[in-house]
This record gives structure tokens, sequence and C-alpha cells, in this order.
């Protein structure tokens, strides 16, 4: 959709790309693994990061307070931050100039 109205995509973000179990911290991939490395490889832009499915992430959510500034050190939000930063990157400094 975006290459047909000339929008650049930065890169792709796997959401949800697997559950973390909240009681032993064990990775399950759920809708199965990879789609997010896939599809930026499909589409050559950097896969910028991969979400994990956590229910504090949701119910942080539905507080209306993003995670990462309810729990700053929690997983998911260092996989924002990162993603942020890279991002950030792109736009400020963008490749070529």
């Amino acid at each position: 959709m975006f290459a047909k109205v000339n929008v650049p995509v930065l890169g792709i973000i796997e959401n949800m790309s697997y559950f973390l179990s909240p009681g032993d911290g064990k990775r399950y991939d759920i809708f199965g693994s990879g789609g997010g490395e896939r599809e930026a490889a499909r589409l050559k832009v950097p896969l910028l990061g991969v979400v994990p499915l956590t229910i504090e992430t949701r119910e942080a959510g539905d507080r209306g307070m993003p995670i990462v500034f309810e729990k700053p050190e929690h997983p998911v939000s260092k996989v924002f931050a990162k993603i942020a930063e890279q991002l950030r990157n792109k736009i400020e400094f963008p490749a070529g100039k």
C-alpha cells in the first residue's frame, strides 16, 4: 500500500511476535515465528524490532499509560526504546545525507 502512494517505509515492527509468560518468562510463538523478518527481507527494509505480547503491556494500555512510562525497565519497554532510537536516527540522520 505505501509503495503505491510513494510513502517510504522506514522498517518493519513485528507486533505480538510471541507471548511472554508472566509466570516463568518463557517465550511462546503462538502466531508462528519469523514473519517480520521475512517481510522486512521481502521489502528490503530493516526489521526494527519484535514486540512480545505480555499481560503487563495490555494492562498498561488499558489504563491509557504506555508500559514504557509505568515500567521503563520491563523487557517490552526496552524493545520500544530500541525501536524509537532506530527511528529517531533514521529521521535525524537519513542515509546519504
